[in-house]
């Protein structure tokens, strides 16, 4: 129950603004980044409560006050501060209906548009990357860097990060690397790419529209998104090359699949050592991850890897469920709380990590202390639908919807085999040509597949 200065507080810092049959929430405390308060996060459960059932709402949508952050995430300092002066079920209180408020989002009966302009981390990411679109700008930066405070990524990453394309969701939540701008969309993050400036003007497109159409909304997104940076380059002809495509990550996209395949922390430290060691363009990179590990709480990276691995076999309701047992559990720890404090009061990120290495983490303990036993808590009881898929597609396609259809094992095509155009084109029929396509599936097969016969018909490479 809120009383009426958490009210009063909540509304100030989360504007609710109505504009024909559009309903825009604006996140307003940026000198904090607009990191997330409970009374914050009460006042978009009711919004959300309230848009959903109105009749004059179509639309709603959500945004930053200012271009510098989104959402930074969630006040996790002050979260630690309730629990270690004994406000143990305050602090509680905040992931549950934090995780409430991701869940009716991921589950919303009308749309949700999701404007990332600026730092979208943490819990910033959990009001957006479950919405069914999501507009990043040049601006936007997106991380989910919790294992650099003792604590794992939540607000739904074990249901999110594990569906995205191969291992990449594994390394960003293990690593918390940042993603900027147009990466957002080829990750998957992002559904579609609008820079800043026309971010007002699709707004108001939106509030304009008169409709809760899916596809119409998508349709009028797209009025707005900008053209890839690249150049355009020839198609790929069975011939590994360098199809331009403006994604940070796409010179190692592969190496990270080797990586972090493997289901313990130790060989994924070890097959970084292996890429450093050998000449080539990943050699910096796997020396720069490997160090970006060492930085992090050991125990919450095994915590963090376990828990994606099983987030890719639960539901979108189990998940949540599963996280609000872990964030309790963490809460016990001493690394959250020492993280917290060095990363984010004293600013000084030195972190005495207990255990002090990867090595000194008993899994078997952990295993106990995280994944085993009762918890004695409230649970969440979500509402609404649960599913193992994202029900609305309006991003970019998946490496593997790809790859079944030069394989295929896509209903859509039949076992057909395709040439690279065809491939390319049949994409760009079935997204109505959507920019970053053609981009995206060029890139895809220039990696992954190679010539089957002399007529340009093309077979998966083995990974």
């Amino acid at each position: 129950m809120l009383t009426t200065q958490e009210t009063r507080e909540g509304e100030k810092l989360v504007l609710g603004l109505n504009n024909l049959t559009g309903r825009t929430m604006v996140l307003n405390r940026p000198k904090a980044l607009n990191s997330l308060t409970l009374p914050m996060v009460q006042t978009i459960q009711r919004y959300l409560a309230d848009w959903e059932k109105s009749d004059l709402c179509d639309v709603v949508m959500l945004r930053s006050n200012n271009r510098k952050a989104f959402c930074a995430g969630g006040d996790v300092v002050q979260v630690s501060r309730d629990w270690r002066e004994g406000n143990k079920a305050q602090a509680m209180e905040f992931f549950r209906t934090e995780y409430k408020v991701n869940h009716h989002i991921a589950t919303y009966k009308k749309p949700i548009v999701a404007m990332l302009d600026g730092f979208t981390m943490g819990g910033g990411v959990g009001l957006s990357v479950h919405a069914p679109f999501r507009v990043a700008s040049e601006n936007a930066v997106f991380a989910m860097p919790e294992t650099k405070i003792g604590f794992f990524p939540d607000v739904g990453a074990t249901f999110f990060l594990p569906r995205l394309d191969g291992e990449l969701g594994v390394y960003l939540g293990l690593t918390g690397q940042k993603l900027k701008g147009r990466d957002l969309l080829y990750a998957g993050i992002a559904t579609h790419y609008v820079p800043s400036e026309r971010h007002a003007l699709l707004e108001q497109r939106l509030q304009g529209l008169g409709t809760s159409d899916y596809d119409a909304i998508n349709l009028a997104i797209e009025e707005f998104v900008a053209q890839p940076e690249t150049t355009e380059s020839e198609d790929f002809v069975g011939v590994a090359n360098d199809v331009p495509i403006d994604f940070s990550l796409a010179s190692v996209r592969d190496v990270i699949d080797i990586c972090f395949k493997f289901n313990t922390i130790e060989a994924i430290l070890q097959a970084l050592t292996e890429v450093a060691n050998q000449p080539g363009p990943a050699c910096e990179w796997a020396q720069k991850t490997y160090a970006q590990l060492n930085q992090m709480s050991p125990s919450s990276l095994k915590l963090t890897l376990e828990q994606l691995r099983r987030g890719a076999q639960l539901d979108i309701q189990k998940a949540f469920e599963f996280e609000l047992v872990l964030a309790g559990r963490r809460l016990e720890s001493h690394d959250m709380h020492e993280g917290i404090d060095a990363l984010l009061v004293r600013k000084t990120n030195d972190a005495a990590w207990d255990p002090e290495n990867v090595h000194a983490v008993d899994i078997k303990e952990l295993y106990s202390q995280y994944f085993e036993g009762e918890y004695d808590s409230t649970p969440l009881y979500l509402g609404g639908t649960s599913f193992m898929e994202y029900p609305h597609k309006f991003g970019l396609p998946t490496e593997q919807e790809i790859l079944d259809v030069v394989s295929g094992e896509s209903p859509q095509v039949g076992n057909f085999s395709l040439t690279c155009g065809e491939v390319i084109d049949f994409f760009m029929r079935e997204y109505r040509s959507k920019m970053g396509v053609e981009q995206k599936v060029n890139w895809v097969l220039s990696r992954r597949t190679k010539l089957k016969d002399t007529d340009g018909t093309l077979e998966v490479i083995d990974s």
